[in-house]
């Protein structure tokens, strides 16, 4: 069984800890991990916002209990499947699909685009998924049109769509920041859409990011490519999201 991980082992605390202790190690953990200080600051942000994810649940009685009542039925799943898998006789045992056709790539630009719907940034090395959640990849092609989102719904549906098995052998798919997504503006591309429609074809106009905007009047960053630009905005903004991993 895969070690399970919890807003607790996060934050590096007991489940039984009390909040002046969790506020406690959040505060050592943030400092330690500050985008100020950090030389790879995009990974200090991805930790920061785990961190404080980890600070919101643990201190909110009712978001406590839901985790942790959610701790307990994964440990008791994983129990369970793992005593009766050590007890049936291997004719009764799920034996794993055949494999599917062999995945191939190609090098488009700086992108190794693979077969199967994914790309690997050769400079930054970002996995990310050729289609926009909402479109569906089938015979090196995007079908579909893009599902659009609030910037907060936009997290939500990334969260479920991990939970309910992500893509290509993978749930640990997330928003990109905002340094990130930025990455894939291609000025030579030209005005019809700022990104390589090779590697990323029926890419939709705007994309969010998982960065919120620290200034006055709040909000968060999404990146316009029909402009090539990041902008802030309004957080109810309906945009569309594709799904980036380390």
């Amino acid at each position: 069984m895969a070690k399970l991980r919890t807003h607790y082992d996060n934050l590096k605390v007991a489940r039984n800890a009390p909040d002046i202790v969790i506020k406690a190690a959040h505060k050592a953990l943030i400092q330690q991990h500050h985008p100020d200080k950090a030389k790879d600051k995009d990974s200090a942000e991805r930790i920061t916002r785990i961190l404080n994810d980890a600070k919101e649940v643990l201190l909110d009685p009712v978001k406590r209990k839901q985790h942790d009542q959610w701790i307990k039925e994964q440990e008791h799943r994983h129990k369970h499947h793992g005593h009766h898998a050590a007890n049936e006789p291997e004719s009764a045992r799920q034996h794993p699909p055949p494999p599917g056709p062999p995945v191939s790539e190609e090098l488009i630009g700086h992108y190794r685009a693979f077969s199967n719907g994914l790309a690997q940034d050769t400079q930054s090395r970002l996995m990310w998924c050729r289609f926009a959640m909402g479109q569906r990849w089938h015979g090196g092609q995007v079908e579909g049109e893009a599902a659009l989102y609030a910037w907060q719904a936009a997290q939500e549906a990334v969260a479920l769509f991990n939970k309910q098995g992500g893509y290509a052998g993978h749930a640990d798919w997330r928003l990109p920041s905002v340094n990130e997504l930025k990455t894939l503006i291609n000025p030579q591309e030209g005005h019809r859409s700022y990104i390589n429609a090779q590697v990323f074809p029926n890419n939709p106009r705007w994309l969010w990011t998982a960065s919120p905007y620290a200034g006055y009047g709040g909000g968060a960053w999404l990146v316009n490519f029909i402009e090539g630009l990041a902008i802030n905005d309004n957080p109810n903004l309906p945009c569309a999201v594709r799904l980036v991993r380390d």
